[in-house]
């Protein structure tokens, strides 16, 4: 039987924070939805200021596409409910992380793209 984990009081270190973040963001489906939308949130900030007009439709529809991925993926909420502003900041914190290991591994399949064929050119 699964156990639901409990969020970590306010006073709680934000390491406790992000990792109980992580916990409620464990699906390849809510992920997907959240290096999606995550950009499209902090994109569309500045733009309901700027151009109401697009800010206003991005912000939400991003907020939309994270709330279905948690309802479809992980059958749960969006941790804000339990701190607004801290599981703001984890969350960009974790899709940070998540397109800063996209981008490792990109570099390491070229990296290993390069070395095989310089090694190919040494020894054919």
């Amino acid at each position: 039987m699964k156990t639901t984990p409990v969020a970590p009081a306010p006073t709680a270190p934000f390491a406790d924070k992000l990792a109980y973040y992580r916990t409620q963001h464990t699906s390849r489906g809510v992920n997907i939805t959240h290096q999606i939308g995550t950009p499209i949130i902090v994109l569309g900030i500045p733009l309901i200021f700027a151009k109401p007009r697009i800010g206003i439709p991005m912000f939400v529809g991003g907020w939309l596409l994270q709330i279905i991925g948690h309802r479809l993926f992980e059958k749960n909420l969006p941790s804000t409910h339990k701190g607004w502003i801290t599981y703001q900041l984890t969350g960009l914190i974790h899709v940070c992380e998540a397109y800063g290991d996209m981008l490792t591994r990109r570099s390491l399949r070229r990296s290993t793209r390069r070395y095989r064929r310089t090694v190919d050119e040494t020894v054919g």
